[in-house]
């Protein structure tokens, strides 16, 4: 039976749900948390459908769990992309110290769970270490390793399979940007290396800060940067999208669809001797943390604006 708690975050994607959370119970765990955002007042019929059948698909598997303990929560109002990492982290924070998150359209390879076993408990007093990741973006693109070593350190956190622990997200996380007009200068000119990242950031907290960006996951980066701390990653890519039906602006997620994955071997003694990895923190500011310059932005619009008309692809 796998020890570590598990949350699974869901909304109104049966199909993918379903084949996450089959993927979840193979390794047997003792507990999984399962939390369905509120529907929306605007929802289409068809919105109401796949959240409806969400709903009742978990709901069905719970009832019929017998290794694993879930516990699920539908929440009746929504609460948007903005809250709801800090709502059901602060209910999952109250009975475990540590948890692995999942999303309804992030696929895990099995060696996934174990990986994030194991840095748990290794770093769990690393004062250095808030964040393991199981996303490998370099490997999933390429297939191909950009560390020797199995496990390596990044400037950036990601998000599509990844684990912390209470007493680091509590420390740092605050779904509301409340001092950036402190902190703007010197994040923006000492924790950022390039024109593109630094108009990446700028934009995004900045968004946030005045309450209209939606994303959850910008204050956990901000902080995480602000403060110098750092992020685990596997060299082999562990977290695959499965549903990418939608499009987030501005970082790059065209080309980071159908990511290659592949298997983490077992860890030796040495684990705790991780280095930093330079090439992959470049890797990810030339192409994920990037925002292009405005007159660029207006251009590429234009460019699908007129495809859209002229009914090209």
């Amino acid at each position: 039976m796998f020890k570590n708690p598990i949350l699974l975050l869901t909304y109104k994607r049966p199909k993918t749900t379903k084949i996450i959370i089959k993927k979840i119970l193979t390794i047997k765990p003792k507990k999984l948390y399962i939390f369905q955002d509120g529907p929306k007042k605007e929802f289409s019929s068809s919105d109401s459908f796949q959240h409806k059948e969400t709903l009742e698909l978990i709901n069905k598997i719970k009832n019929t769990s017998k290794r694993t303990k879930i516990f699920f929560y539908s929440f009746k109002k929504n609460i948007g992309q903005r809250f709801i990492a800090n709502k059901v982290l602060n209910i999952v924070f109250k009975k475990e110290k540590e948890i692995i998150f999942l999303e309804d359209d992030t696929y895990p390879e099995l060696s996934f769970f174990s990986y994030c076993s194991s840095m748990l408990k290794n770093f769990e007093n690393d004062k250095n270490i808030y964040h393991i990741s199981g996303c490998n973006l370099f490997y999933g693109l390429y297939k191909k390793k950009i560390s020797k070593e199995k496990i390596f350190l990044s400037k950036y956190p990601q998000f599509w399979g990844w684990a912390t622990w209470r007493k680091k997200w509590k420390k740092y996380y605050n779904p509301e940007i409340s001092d950036w007009k402190k902190n703007k200068n010197y994040f923006l000119n000492r924790c950022i290396d390039s024109d593109g990242e630094y108009r990446f950031f700028n934009h995004y907290i900045t968004k946030n800060s005045k309450g209209s960006h939606i994303g959850w996951d910008v204050p956990w980066i901000y902080k995480l940067i602000l403060n110098d701390k750092k992020t685990l990653l596997p060299n082999i890519n562990l977290i695959k999208n499965l549903g990418y039906d939608h499009n987030p602006e501005g970082k790059g997620a065209k080309k980071f669809r159908n990511l290659k994955i592949g298997k983490i071997q077992k860890f030796n003694s040495d684990i705790k001797k991780i280095k930093h990895n330079l090439d992959y923190d470049i890797f990810l500011r030339d192409s994920f943390y990037l925002r292009k310059r405005i007159g660029v932005i207006i251009k590429n619009k234009l460019i699908r604006i007129i495809r859209t008309f002229s009914g090209q692809s």
